[in-house]
């Protein structure tokens, strides 16, 4: 099997939240795992409100990205995790 890049969709509770707090927190998430961060970028939506972008590459296994899924949505800091894209590398 080879690896894949995945790029995750993340929404924060509200606009209030401190966007360079959680991409910290998200990196160290990532990190804490056997995946590996390439990236980690924000885009702006409406009144405020933005969506955090992680790129992380991983080995294609059983399961997907649904452990990383799963570890980033731990934050109460996030409202949504959601994978909008997947490549193999």
């Amino acid at each position: 099997m080879g690896n894949v890049i995945a790029k995750i969709k993340v929404m924060p509770v509200s606009p209030e939240v401190n966007k360079e707090d959680l991409k910290e927190k998200l990196r160290e998430v990532v990190e804490g795992t056997d995946v590996k961060c390439r990236n980690i970028s924000d885009e702006p939506l409406a009144f405020g409100l933005y969506a955090i972008y992680v790129l992380v590459e991983m080995e294609e296994k059983e399961g997907g990205t649904e452990p990383i899924e799963n570890a980033l949505n731990e934050l109460e800091e996030v409202e949504s995790v959601e994978v909008v894209e997947v490549s193999l590398v």
